[in-house]
């Protein structure tokens, strides 16, 4: 049954080896970004790669643009004393309507010290004008007929102008009178309509148009996310994020009167990156209401939201065509798909790219999770002691030596590092590929030791901001969350990790001992705060602090609610031995 709560862990999320999904209208060709090498004799991945622009339909994948990163002389663009490279490091691709035009942002690197941050480092290059190739400074956003660029961030500390200019017009300077408007890469999301006007999330909405802004109000209690804006410039749709309650909802902005409506009603479910179609009738956008997160189609004239997308491995990004007929997708088994959305038809047009995500550096002797994309086709968990060393097709070594594994998923590892590995040896992730890159598999350095922390419950948002620990009741009937909270005096089981040494420790890949339990030799103790506005800490009772008995070095630790004055939520902050110390986690309780 532990087990089964263990899932509960929450996953991390950081850039892919494959990003920056764009289609053309009719949904045909699909373009991406990349820091991968293709596969050769001999060919390898190294970290810090640069991004290049891959084009891919039902007939072919190809390398559509890559750049040799090449120093410019000394002084160049009047920054002396700085050295700077061409405009090599590719990403965001964007296409025309009619897939003639292509823009393409492209990233240089400065050397120089602190005076870099003045450097602007951004360039978009535009490629299918009428008069031919064409290059802005800083990254920008395409209209859906080419014509109009939305420059957005010149890759400098400050950010530098925010304005749209005329691409078929001969002159590109940025205007006089300057918009200083920070916002987010689209991220294949289309914030420009054919007249130029552009949609800009701020505390509200922000509307773009003949260069001068006008800003629409959304909600008192929240903030606007990831606008997108129809063709013709009528509609906008985006995410509005409730601070208060921190739920998502999926809303509807028509600039003509300013009118705003709910097309996809607010829950505790994820809504991110809404997209619309040219004509402004159909939004798709991603929720995990179903479990993983899956693709969503709504239309903006009302009815109920229809879910398009069964990915067992769930989807990690998506772009829709203008004509909004089809959709281009990468899921969490590391494939892009392209789905006919009538026909609901879906077909595989790149395999399997195994990628890793964050830092990954595994704690030596310790529980550890490494998360990504594409390490396997299926889920599965250990069903015996002592844990294998190869699950699902997949292994990690750190200092050569086999790691026991206790689940694997597309997007998640748990292994226990090896106590026998040396201090700083490197880890990889051995998972097979069926794409045309050569994936990267290296795991950071390895640490001997680290802070103690509570694992997270991704299902049960924390009052005190991001997630709850994980927590089980006293009676193990169920997981703690919002819906199901703890009562005043009553025990708590939390789950952790590097809780501290303990007096009887299991040999690698094998289960803590129940009687006796393995006990922390330094007992951990908690203080606690029953509300985010209370200001003096209560003792917090610990029962128990060791392994948690039957699992494989998970630590366990049994805490008691305070009875008086509760709130909705209890932070407690534990100290122990060594390291792990102030290792922060909170569960719901009932006031």
């Amino acid at each position: 049954m532990i087990f089964l709560f263990l899932a509960a862990i929450s996953t991390a999320s950081a850039q892919y080896d494959l990003f920056d999904l764009a289609t053309s209208g009719d949904g045909s060709t699909a373009y991406f970004a990349s820091t991968l090498s293709l596969a050769s004799p001999g060919a390898t991945s190294p970290a810090g790669a640069p991004g290049r622009i891959f084009r891919v339909d039902a007939d072919r994948f190809q390398l559509y643009l890559e750049r040799p990163s090449m120093e410019q002389p000394p002084g160049t663009d009047g920054y002396l004393g700085n050295r700077l490279t061409n405009y090599f490091n590719l990403s965001r691709p964007q296409v025309s309507q009619d897939g003639r035009v292509v823009a393409v942002v492209g990233r240089r690197n400065c050397s120089g010290g602190q005076r870099c941050g003045a450097v602007p480092n951004l360039q978009t290059t535009v490629t299918g004008l009428p008069n031919g190739k064409v290059e802005v400074a800083g990254a920008g956003s395409l209209s859906r007929n080419g014509r109009y660029l939305f420059v957005y961030d010149d890759g400098s500390i400050g950010g530098g102008c925010s304005y749209v200019v005329d691409l078929y017009s001969s002159s590109l300077t940025p205007p006089a009178s300057c918009l200083i408007l920070r916002s987010q890469p689209p991220n294949g999301r289309r914030v420009v309509a054919d007249d130029g006007t552009v949609a800009i999330a701020n505390s509200g909405i922000d509307i773009l148009r003949n260069a001068t802004v006008r800003s629409v109000p959304v909600s008192i209690s929240g903030a606007a996310l990831e606008p997108t804006i129809d063709a013709a410039g009528n509609i906008v749709v985006y995410v509005l994020y409730d601070w208060i309650s921190q739920h998502r909802s999926l809303r509807l902005l028509r600039l003509s009167d300013g009118r705003q409506s709910t097309l996809v009603s607010p829950d505790a479910a994820e809504i991110s990156a809404p997209q619309l179609s040219a004509d402004g009738q159909r939004v798709l956008y991603l929720s995990n209401a179903s479990g993983l997160p899956q693709l969503y189609v709504v239309a903006t004239n009302g009815g109920q939201p229809r879910q398009v997308s069964r990915e067992p491995s769930g989807v990690v990004s998506a772009v829709l065509s203008d004509d909004g007929k089809i959709v281009w997708y990468f899921a969490g088994s590391g494939r892009l798909y392209q789905q006919d959305l009538a026909t609901g038809e879906v077909r595989e047009r790149l395999g399997r790219t195994p990628q890793l995500i964050g830092g990954n550096s595994p704690i030596i002797g310790s529980y550890n999770a490494t998360f990504g994309v594409g390490f396997s086709d299926s889920s599965a968990r250990a069903q015996s002691y002592p844990l294998p060393r190869s699950l699902a097709g997949v292994s990690v070594t750190v200092d050569g030596i086999d790691s026991p594994i206790l689940s694997v998923s597309p997007s998640k590892i748990e292994y226990q590092a090896p106590s026998q590995a040396r201090p700083g040896a490197p880890g990889v992730v051995r998972a097979s590929a069926t794409s045309p890159f050569v994936s990267r598999l290296n795991l950071s350095a390895a640490r001997t030791s680290s802070s103690g922390s509570f694992l997270f419950n991704d299902a049960s948002p924390s009052a005190f901001g991001g997630w709850d620990a994980l927590a089980i009741r006293q009676d193990w009937s169920g997981v703690i969350t919002a819906t199901n909270p703890a009562l005043g005096g009553e025990i708590v089981h939390l789950y952790g990790t590097n809780f501290g040494p303990v007096d009887r420790r299991p040999e690698d890949g094998l289960p803590a001992p129940a009687n006796p339990p393995a006990r922390t030799l330094t007992p951990v103790t908690c203080l606690g705060w029953t509300s985010p506005e209370s200001r003096t800490p209560v003792e917090i009772p610990v029962l128990f602090s060791g392994l948690a008995p039957g699992l494989v070095v998970i630590y366990q630790l049994d805490v008691q609610v305070p009875v008086a004055n509760l709130g909705r939520s209890l932070l407690v902050r534990c100290t122990g031995e060594g390291d792990n110390r102030d290792f922060y986690g909170s569960f719901a309780v009932k006031p």
